[in-house]
């Protein structure tokens, strides 16, 4: 997930481009997202698993990652806006619509350095934890990326 025209931003869909040019199993699909909220209902629809990748501004130190779980979600707030429904609302909207919903979703969360200044470029710890990501990409898969 990302925007790639601001800075960090874009460092889930720099992640999804390295893990495409990879030579991955055939149940494995890469999905690039620029949108959130309701949006993402239809894109977790069908899975089994769901590994989410994305930059957050938490006060951590950039480049810095965290793995959060889908129950790490439950509880979230609720909004009035379909464009800021949190992940948690769109798990449980999924369910009770009585879509097929992924039983695990796990999100790779970096901390960015900079998400305001337009440009295509992520900072350099941000850039840095891409390999990582893809090694935590990799173990949760259970698939060398050799």
């Amino acid at each position: 997930m990302g925007n790639p025209i601001l800075s960090d931003d874009g460092f889930g869909l720099a992640v999804a481009d390295r893990l495409r040019a990879l030579p991955l199993p055939d149940q494995v699909q890469v999905v690039e997202s620029e949108v959130a909220g309701l949006r993402l209902l239809e894109l977790m629809r069908g899975f089994d698993k769901v590994i989410i990748v994305d930059a957050l501004k938490s006060g951590r130190t950039p480049g810095d990652i965290v793995r959060y779980e889908g129950k790490d979600f439950r509880g979230g707030h609720r909004y009035a806006s379909a464009h800021s429904i949190g992940l948690t609302s769109v798990l449980e909207l999924g369910e009770e619509l009585g879509y097929e919903m992924p039983v695990e979703v796990v999100a790779f969360a970096v901390e960015a350095e900079d998400v305001e200044t337009f440009g295509e470029r992520l900072s350099p710890p941000v850039a840095a934890a891409c390999d990582t990501v893809l090694g935590l990409i990799a173990d949760e898969l259970g698939i060398s990326l050799e």
